[in-house]
């Protein structure tokens, strides 16, 4: 029993890590400058 509370436990700090660590990469990011920099070509029918 104890074991498996040890690996849930393990898991779900993991898991908060990764979560962390996304947020503050995606918050460092700005998103928008893929779009002003390159932004996709318009496509003529």
């Amino acid at each position: 029993m104890l074991e498996w509370v040890i690996t849930l436990g393990f898991i779900g700090c993991l898991g908060l890590g990764a979560g962390l660590f996304v947020y503050f990469v995606k918050s460092g990011l700005n998103l928008g400058d893929s779009k002003r920099i390159d932004p996709l070509p318009k496509i003529e029918e």
